[in-house]
């Protein structure tokens, strides 16, 4: 395993095939005090070590493609710097840990391809800061919590293939700024909300597989969007 260091004080890990089964477990890892933190595309084994959750300066969390056996997500909630974190087409089984609770500086939170279970924790309503926000495909269960009307600061937003019973459409007026919305398959019934035509932000609008009718504010036809009603 290799550690490389950028310009922007961040680091990566690379692999050659000799130690691609190497633990991510190393001293010299969790004494560094960098602000990004990137694992792409790697095959490591093994768990990441508790002690990842001490670097408290960390503020960008990237893991794609990796096939670590026990991630402990647990240790994210002490890292109070924490602005993006990005978990793509990993391993990662279980709930989404309450502690990630504490993490009210995030910005950027974006799962796809996991597999989680449980519900959409009501706890993402802490994250108030948050400018984009995606949970797509990932194996927990609806409904979005109505708590998400406390994120005024969203601009992309977008949840898909969520399991459980029918429910309504979230409630979104609060977010003057969002510029994509994708509900896809995520068992919301009813209608449309007329509120969305006067979104002058939004251009993209995805709510496929889902059972919603458009009522009769044509307001929604000034703006770029997709899918309206599919």
């Amino acid at each position: 395993m290799v550690i490389s260091d950028r310009p922007l004080g961040t680091y990566v890990f690379t692999h050659s095939p000799q130690d691609a089964s190497l633990s991510l477990y190393n001293h010299s890892f969790l004494k560094l005090n960098r602000s990004s933190g990137s694992l792409l595309g790697n095959r490591l084994t093994g768990s990441i070590p508790k002690e990842f959750g001490n670097i408290t300066r960390l503020r960008s969390l990237v893991l794609g493609t990796i096939s670590f056996l026990e991630v402990f997500l647990l240790e994210l909630g002490n890292l109070p710097s924490l602005e993006k974190i990005l978990l793509s087409s990993n391993y990662f089984t279980g709930e989404l840990p309450g502690t990630l609770a504490n993490l009210t500086t995030l910005k950027d939170f974006r799962i796809s391809n996991n597999n989680f279970k449980g519900k959409i924790p009501n706890f993402i309503q802490n994250w108030t800061k948050l400018q984009n926000l995606m949970i797509q495909a990932n194996g927990l269960d609806g409904p979005i919590p109505s708590g998400i009307s406390l994120l005024e600061n969203l601009s992309d937003l977008r949840f898909s293939d969520l399991s459980g019973s029918e429910t309504a459409f979230p409630p979104l007026s609060n977010m003057k700024n969002l510029k994509t919305l994708i509900l896809r398959s995520c068992n919301i019934m009813g209608q449309i909300p007329d509120y969305l035509g006067t979104m002058t932000n939004l251009k993209t609008l995805v709510q496929s597989q889902n059972v919603l009718f458009q009522g009769y504010d044509d307001n929604l036809y000034h703006f770029r969007l997709t899918d309206i009603c599919s």
